[in-house]
């Protein structure tokens, strides 16, 4: 891993870094391994560490120990470090930091005079000249690669860490490669008094994220491939990038020139019997069965059994679980093209032979037919790849492995036409696998590909014109649109199919059509029109017997339901919830939960909100689904009811992770709520770019997409102080919406115009509103947050007269903390501090500024934070916080305290929500935090710090 790239993922190995060299400030010496295979980093990690050491006057001494072919050099890292402490300091101030000592053991291994006869009296000079350079700063000692290092070495290593710890500036820090028990490295690390005195850890191969972020800006799958073919290691991911290896397709990888000769370096230490396992073993894949390598192989079982220990032994295979697999992909890459085609495609055929022979020597159980199919493929024997492909594609579809099913059907459309009687060989029709190709493509993130697949299939001449048939692929082709973002193509597909089942007796798919039909009218704003529409699909389903489509209908009933204020909708949509899960529908799983969760939000139960959707998240990424649409509408709604509870930061955590790999058009709604994140925050630079990202994307009529996008576009306008902007954008969101039937988002959009008609003092334009808003209460059932918004219009409508008073106010921002809306309640306060000041009541006015300012600067809302600051600067109004209590111990919060608390006493988690009146998440999340603070992973290792520190005593 090269010097320029980002430092990424190593945060809590530098922290530990870091923390060891405190306690050295403070007097105590202490020893650090770090351990890890090549390039997964150390050496950058140590750079990052030490980044700043010279500004802080740090002594910093580094050697490495260098890769021998015979007897090493003894202490050759020792001498190393020295030598470069001379050349940094040059000689005079190398001599007086380091000592006498330093001089002795300059002039020792120049072969001077000096000499030393025993070990011992090297490790005391080292020792002596390490504190006298201590005197003046503490040390950092760095031994790298110690994997490599002379037994001389590893003694001195010894005898620091072993050496007493108190009043000493010295930290050490050795790096070594994952070694044999055999090793004499690993005989140094079992000791115990060495082991009890050395902080000991190892670093660990990238995640796909870390990946991505050490990749920068690409494509999610090919920071996949990369992960999956570097193994994680930066340095091998940072070598395929910069050389373009991974521009082609798996089958045509280029290796680095670097990592080539690093391969082969290793493989030319096998011998023939040893490289003849490997060629057999990278023809079958990244892992191979015990069983086939002995049937495929042809070696005597002695020879083979040799074969076997001499690749495990120089760490090219692993064995366990049945199985021999390669300790790198790259290292299988090389042996594969070491290897002639020949005898790679003869391979590929024995290999193909034997599991259809005996489907029980596959890897894993049930990837028989997974294997066959790569083998025939690479073999180039086109029936049987075809055949294998779909068995294999409709195997993965089983398993929810829809990655692995939309390659292998997409292969298997590729040779359609290279066989001749395709169709029999497939054991399918041309349209079917393109529909089914068309799920698989859909749930693994490419809803385009998805749409191109289902409309092949709608155009192929094989289904005979089956009205039912064809009626099924539109109603696909339809839910597709909609998750491209083509709403208007999206509502005629559904009809489409629709015309093509009208004539034809009750069926499950013509529920499924009346409910997407049904959904369509709720994305319009039409709920009671929805609501008909929604409860004739499920009087159908339940007619017909159909129970994943009863579930599907019972999902849109409730979700219309819902919106309208019944009670009935939450029970439907859980109902819902529940025949999903039990019939295993991903799709109306997930959708469910996203429903539900708006329907929480839109009743002001924002906790319930933020629970039932985090727990649908839970769900899709239990499923492998976090990259699907369903999984990302999930994430919205989740991202909604967060923002309004002000817990802006894990609501643009999960957006982020959301949208990574989304287009605008796929990601309207996520792209809304961060835009509206950021205004509040006052990134206006950043709420400008997603709202522009959207602009000339096709638009849903939805009023909870049109309602939100104009009021945040007023806000920003506002923010922004162009006034007459903010107005025109409040004008264009209530024509969008004021002809639905959601009074939520008129209101809200009526409140942002209020405020906008205050600040430019216009009474007409407040009348206009006050009477609007006034209209649609009049409607709509009476609700928390309606009722609460009416408060606000009331309220900002003084204003504009300068009639409003501290009082009313108060009510208003009572109202907003009553459902835990941190934000709007702040806001209210800084009003009321406003009225207060205007009537000249200064002690009035400086309790809602103070929490006001305090709440703005805990949720990070700037703007907010500064016109209150400004406001108290004017009137020397005192805004600091009540006395602070003395610090807890960790600098543990009140709440997170409590927390421990509990569960030290033998509370679960769920036990402490209950008496501590939050969610499971609150907990949870305090938890978490507590542990991160005490230096813990676990429960037991939590109370187990409490109890050596008496924190409840």
């Amino acid at each position: 891993m090269t010097e320029e790239s980002p430092f990424v993922g190593r945060p809590n190995e530098l922290d530990r870094l870091t923390r060891r060299l405190s306690e050295v400030r403070d007097g105590t010496a202490r020893t650090v391994l770090v351990g890890g295979g090549p390039g997964l980093g150390k050496t950058r990690l140590l750079s990052e560490f030490l980044r700043a050491a010279p500004a802080a006057g740090i002594h910093v001494l580094s050697g490495a120990c260098e890769e021998h072919f015979g007897d090493p050099m003894p202490y050759g890292p020792l001498i190393e470090a020295l030598e470069t402490f001379g050349l940094e300091y040059g000689e005079g101030k190398a001599n007086e930091l380091g000592g006498p000592a330093y001089g002795r053991l300059t002039a020792f291994f120049d072969l001077g005079n000096d000499s030393m006869g025993v070990p011992v009296q090297v490790f005391l000079a080292v020792r002596r000249m390490l504190d006298h350079i201590a005197t003046d700063a503490p040390v950092v000692l760095i031994l790298e690669d110690l994997h490599w290092a002379d037994p001389s070495t590893l003694d001195l290593v010894r005898h620091l860490a072993q050496a007493r710890a108190e009043d000493r500036r010295v930290l050490l820090v050795g790096t070594y490669r994952p070694v044999g028990r055999a090793h004499p490295l690993w005989q140094l690390f079992g000791g115990a008094t060495f082991m009890r005195r050395t902080d000991r850890f190892e670093l660990r191969p990238f995640t796909l994220d870390e990946m991505r972020e050490l990749l920068g800006e690409v494509d999610r799958r090919l920071a996949e491939r990369c992960l999956r073919l570097s193994d994680g290691i930066p340095f091998y991911a940072d070598q395929l990038m910069a050389t373009g290896a991974l521009a082609g397709g798996d089958e045509d990888i280029v290796l680095p020139p670097d990592i080539r000769s690093m391969m082969l370096g290793r493989l030319s230490q096998l011998t023939e019997d040893g490289f003849r396992v490997l060629q057999t073993a990278a023809v079958a894949g990244r892992a191979m069965s015990r069983q086939l390598l002995r049937t495929v192989s042809g070696m005597p079982p002695e020879t083979l059994r040799d074969a076997l220990h001499e690749c495990v032994d120089q760490q090219i295979l692993s064995a366990g679980q049945g199985a021999y697999r390669f300790q790198h992909a790259l290292l299988r890459e090389t042996v594969l093209q070491e290897t002639a085609p020949d005898v790679r495609v003869e391979l590929h055929v024995a290999m193909a032979e034997a599991l259809a022979a005996d489907s029980r020597l596959c890897v894993t159980e049930g990837s028989a037919a997974a294997e066959q199919a790569i083998h025939w493929y690479q073999a180039k024997v086109w029936p049987q790849a075809l055949t294998y492909a779909v068995a294999a594609g409709q195997a993965a579809v089983r398993t929810l492995a829809f990655s692995s099913a939309d390659l292998q059907f997409e292969r298997a459309l590729q040779l359609w036409h290279r066989v001749d009687g395709a169709e029999s060989q497939a054991g399918i029709t041309r349209s079917r696998l393109l529909a089914e190709a068309a799920a698989a493509a859909r749930w693994s993130g490419r809803v385009d590909r998805a749409l191109d697949l289902v409309e092949q299939a709608i155009n192929a001449p094989d289904h005979s014109g089956d009205a039912g048939r064809l009626g099924e692929l539109h109603e696909r082709r339809a839910n597709y649109l909609v998750e491209v973002g083509r709403w208007a193509d999206s509502g005629a597909a559904f009809r489409d199919a629709a015309d093509l089942l009208v004539d034809r007796p009750p069926s499950a798919v013509q529920a499924r059509v009346l409910a997407g039909i049904a959904l369509a009218h709720l994305q319009a704003g039409r709920y009671e029109e929805g609501k008909e529409t929604a409860d004739e699909a499920l009087r159908m389903a339940v007619e017909v017997r159909a129970q994943a489509e009863e579930g599907r209908a019972l999902n849109v009933s409730g979700l219309a339901r819902g919106m309208l204020g019944d009670p009935e909708g939450e029970i439907r949509l859980r109902r819902s919830i529940e025949i999903a899960r039990s019939a295993a529908h991903i799709e109306d799983l997930l959708r469910a939960y996203g429903n539900l969760g708006l329907v929480l939000e839109h009743a002001g139960r924002l906790r319930d909100s933020a629970e039932v959707t985090r727990d649908g998240l839970d769900e899709a990424r239990r499923l492998g689904l976090t990259g699907s649409r369903q999984s990302t509408i999930v994430a919205n709604n989740a991202s909604a009811a967060l923002v309004l509870l002000g817990e802006w930061d894990d609501a643009e955590r999960i957006i982020t992770e959301a949208i990574q790999d989304l287009r605008p058009a796929e990601s309207l709604y996520p792209r809304l709520t961060l835009a509206e994140i950021q205004v509040h925050r006052g990134d206006l630079r950043r709420a400008r770019e997603l709202l522009a990202s959207i602009d000339d994307v096709e638009h849903s009529v939805d009023p909870r997409f049109l309602g939100p996008l104009h009021a945040i576009r007023a806000e920003l306008a506002i923010e922004e102080g162009e006034l007459t902007r903010a107005a025109v954008e409040v004008a264009r969101g209530l024509a969008a919406v004021r002809k639905d039937e959601n009074t939520l988002e008129l209101l809200r959009l009526c409140a942002v115009g209020m405020r906008c008609a205050a600040e430019q003092e216009a009474a007409d334009a407040g009348d206009r509103l006050a009477l609007l808003a006034g209209e649609a209460v009049r409607r709509a059932p009476v609700e928390k947050e309606p009722a609460q918004l009416v408060e606000l219009l009331t309220a900002e409508r003084r204003r504009i007269r300068r009639t409003d008073t501290a009082r009313a106010w108060g009510r208003v921002a009572d109202g907003w903390a009553a459902l835990d809306r941190r934000f709007p309640a702040a806001y209210a306060r800084w009003r009321q501090a406003e009225a207060a000041l205007r009537a000249d009541d200064r002690s009035a006015a400086r309790e809602p500024a103070r929490i006001a300012y305090q709440t703005a600067k805990e949720l990070g809302a700037v703007p907010l934070r500064d016109r209150v600051r400004t406001l108290a600067r004017k009137a020397d109004l005192d805004l600091a916080d009540r006395p602070v209590p003395a610090q807890l111990p960790f600098n543990l919060t009140p709440a997170e305290l409590h927390t421990l608390r509990l569960l030290y006493q033998g509370s679960d988690v769920s036990q402490i929500a209950r008496q501590r009146g939050v969610a499971k998440r609150t907990v949870e999340t305090q938890l978490a935090r507590a542990y991160k603070k005490l230096d813990v992973h676990t429960a037991v290792e939590a109370v187990t710090r409490a109890r050596e520190k008496h924190l409840f005593d």
